[in-house]
């Protein structure tokens, strides 16, 4: 993957991100965005998380997506308030190694910032491009399996949870 950047959310984000959310392929593997999704969910989403440096937009010459590190609480109130690697990509980004290099620098990022020593992540079952991902950033399994409602599937769906600690960052890191 060529250069990219990790910057804050603006309002000037909201067209891109509710054309790519909705996008049915992209809109598949995640949980917790609404379904239909569209332009006021993701005024809602800036609104609220613009501010927070835990959401950052993956930008190269154009926006390709969003990653963030925040307490899966911050979403859902009855989530455990642990922090969860959470990110989508635009499908024409998919495939070039966005992804892994934008989890990288925000993994890197959040445990050099002192905010905490362990991560969980996960994927809806099936997602094998997620799971080689977070394969590839040193997340092991857990050996749990959440079933977590997504609103595009209209049920709940298992998700494969994944962690990674600070000690296994610092064995697994690329240097």
């Amino acid at each position: 993957m060529g250069r990219f950047e990790l910057r804050p959310l603006s309002a000037a984000d909201a067209d891109w991100i509710a054309r790519e959310v909705a996008n049915p392929n992209v809109h598949r593997w995640l949980t917790s965005v609404p379904c239909p999704y569209g332009l006021s969910n993701a005024k809602w989403f800036i609104d609220r998380f613009a501010e927070n440096p835990r959401f950052r937009v993956i930008a190269a010459e154009h926006p390709l997506g969003v990653i963030s590190i925040e307490s899966a609480s911050s979403f859902d109130p009855d989530r455990p308030n642990v922090p969860e690697l959470g990110y989508w990509l635009a499908e024409h980004a998919w495939g070039r190694g966005v992804m892994t290099a934008a989890g990288h620098r925000m993994v890197d990022w959040f445990f050099g910032s002192g905010l905490g020593e362990v991560i969980g992540s996960g994927w809806i079952r099936g997602n094998s491009r997620s799971a080689r991902v977070l394969g590839k950033l040193g997340f092991t399994p857990t050996g749990e399996t959440l079933m977590r409602h997504a609103y595009f599937h209209g049920k709940e769906v298992p998700i494969e949870r994944v962690a990674l600690s600070k000690d296994q960052w610092q064995i697994a890191k690329p240097a």
